[in-house]
């Protein structure tokens, strides 16, 4: 793969990591707006019908991505069983750099909305780790079919989205937070994915097949 595909790969990593940092220490302690409104008007209080039903998508998000991630593992070693540990080992090391984004918190500090009980919540701990689930199955996912890249892409975004509502509606994060958790993870993501030439067009998996027999 050309060098000039990996370093916009890693170009775009950096945009935006530079974006949730240039927030967070712009903002400060301060809350935005939009934040402030959605705490006032939309905020789930414990023990009703909404925080409940926010409550299990955000405990069900988790399940399915790690689910998600583990079926594109086993197809993975099921159809490119000679490749399988290697790219498996790369992709374990691009799972590990999404999940440091989480030490993030402890670098900015920053309180989260008055109804919750967390010191830190800038970027999202729990939206780190799904955005780093889904965003290592779909690199696996492009080892194989195209429909399973659609697959992976539209259930993963589907329960990335709900989850993060799930979330600010519950008091637990602002709208920033789980915004700038995609975009942490996803930076980091990408600048790793170029490092580790993930972005190179993998080989039809036609040919795969007709190697393996």
């Amino acid at each position: 793969m050309p060098g000039g595909r990996r370093l916009k790969v890693a170009l775009v990593g950096g945009l935006s990591l530079a974006a949730i940092w240039i927030a967070g220490i712009a903002l400060g302690d301060r809350v935005p707006p939009l934040d402030s409104w959605i705490v006032g008007h939309l905020y789930s209080r414990p023990r009703t019908v909404p925080s409940a039903i926010a409550a299990v998508v955000s405990g069900a998000g988790t399940v399915i991505a790690l689910a998600l991630l583990l079926a594109t593992v086993s197809d993975l070693l099921r159809r490119r069983r000679a490749q399988g540990a290697r790219l498996l080992a790369r992709h374990a090391a691009l799972l590990t750099a999404c999940l440091a984004t989480m030490a993030l918190q402890a670098v900015f500090q920053r309180p989260g909305p008055p109804v919750t009980a967390q010191d830190w919540t800038y970027p999202s701990g729990h939206v780190t780790l799904l955005t780093a689930l889904a965003f290592t199955a779909f690199m696996i996912s492009r080892e194989l079919t195209a429909a399973w890249r659609a697959t992976v892409l539209v259930a993963s975004t589907a329960t990335l989205v709900a989850v993060s509502a799930g979330r600010v509606t519950l008091g637990e994060h602002y709208l920033l937070d789980v915004v700038a958790a995609v975009l942490a993870t996803l930076g980091v993501g990408l600048i790793t994915v170029a490092v580790l030439n993930l972005t190179r067009n993998p080989a039809p998996l036609r040919e795969s097949r007709s190697a393996e027999s």
